[in-house]
């Protein structure tokens, strides 16, 4: 299985994260302090007890501390965030080696109290040389200090991962301390699905993953259908969900929110479309099957219209089932032909279907900047 469940603030994280497991979908949930409480309360179970049914029911559990999230523009959600016993001092404060190996501390004993991997802390990089990707560098030096077989996060917007030499640089500095794995985040100020890509970020996240997962194991959080071009660079699982604030990681999942305002993103109803790399908009979903049903099925099919749940198992089944041909698969330059198969078989598709269903969205924001972005790679490593 390759499909990690990012954690929400909904209370269907256990039961919904359990029947992906079931259907031989997901693997993981990935537990985070700004969307599951510390302590629980009458209505919802605390982040140790979501961590215990979900390792009772068979999935593997982890805890991101999303420290990259407190540098990003906006950020002001600390409903559930000030509970975790996560900082010595004031929120956030990185200054000093005791204040970031206090953090990373802290985290750890956390992860231990939930039964989770230990993942490191990471600090939200614009570019690859600068005093905050110095800051990220120093956290991972107080994660290995500490425990030498820990993972390590890498987080960062997309002039980060576009930032040529410099991202080169910086993840060549990260690469020396040799962890047990590593966590990789593409941040984006808006949260969209299509997400918001370039061809240079996907080139530079290719490039990245395709040099960590020399010797290591790289997991995509937040990932979803975007993330397929690092699948094909050799990363092995996507994070997803069924709100799009657990399918792309943005400044607005952590804006600040209202005591009693759910704080969940906006239910993704959409059905995807495996064959597309894409989803519609319910109602085309619904002329495409009327006006055109074989295709329908042979893109799909989708599930039945308005089931929250069915859709985001159908999603979860299908981002499986790709990333999963694309993993078995003998060699890089394998994967990348694939994948890029993938892409151009996508694209044919869609103009029968746009002529069906008059969508706004189609190959410019579903394919080409993940596409283009693959090529890049490809020529990069002489494909």
């Amino acid at each position: 299985m390759t499909v990690m469940i990012e954690d929400s603030p909904r209370n269907c994280t256990e039961k919904w994260t359990i029947e992906a497991l079931a259907q031989g979908s997901a693997i993981a949930g990935v537990l985070n302090p700004f969307a599951s409480q510390w302590t629980g309360g009458p209505n919802w179970n605390s982040v140790r007890d979501i961590a215990q049914h979900l390792r009772d029911a068979g999935v593997e559990v982890w805890f991101d501390p999303m420290t990259h999230a407190l540098q990003m523009s906006g950020v002001g959600d600390w409903r559930f965030y000030d509970d975790y016993p996560l900082w010595g001092g004031a929120r956030g404060d990185l200054n000093s080696p005791a204040d970031r190996e206090g953090h990373v501390r802290r985290i750890f004993e956390v992860q231990d109290a939930l039964g989770a991997p230990h993942l490191a802390p990471t600090h939200l990089l614009h570019h690859g040389t600068t005093s905050s990707s110095q800051i990220a560098l120093d956290l991972a030096r107080a994660a290995v200090d500490q425990d030498a077989n820990c993972w390590l996060s890498i987080a960062g917007t997309e002039p980060f991962w576009s930032s040529g030499s410099a991202l080169d640089a910086h993840i060549g500095a990260l690469a020396q301390f040799e962890p047990a794995g590593w966590m990789i985040t593409v941040v984006r100020p808006q949260i969209t699905i299509p997400a918001q890509s370039s061809a240079a970020e996907i080139f530079g996240l290719c490039r990245t993953v395709r040099a960590l997962t020399e010797d290591r194991q790289v997991f995509v959080s937040h990932g979803d259908l975007a993330g397929l071009p690092a699948i094909a660079a050799g990363a092995t699982r996507l994070g997803s969900g069924w709100d799009q604030q657990q399918r792309s990681c943005g400044y607005a999942n952590y804006v600040p929110r209202d005591a009693d305002e759910g704080g969940a993103g906006s239910w993704y109803k959409r059905p995807t479309f495996r064959g597309l790399l894409g989803s519609l908009k319910e109602g085309e979903a619904a002329v495409l099957d009327q006006r055109a049903p074989n295709l329908s099925t042979r893109l799909g099919p989708p599930p039945p219209p308005g089931q929250v749940k069915e859709a985001y198992l159908a999603h979860v089944s299908d981002l499986h089932t790709l990333t999963s041909a694309i993993n078995t698969l003998a060699d890089y330059e394998q994967k990348f032909r694939a994948t890029k198969a993938l892409y151009e078989a996508a694209r044919l598709e869609w103009p029968e279907v746009l002529r069906h269903t008059s969508s706004p969205l189609g190959p410019p924001e579903w394919i080409d900047p993940l596409y283009d972005g693959l090529v890049l790679y490809g020529q990069s490593e002489g494909w």
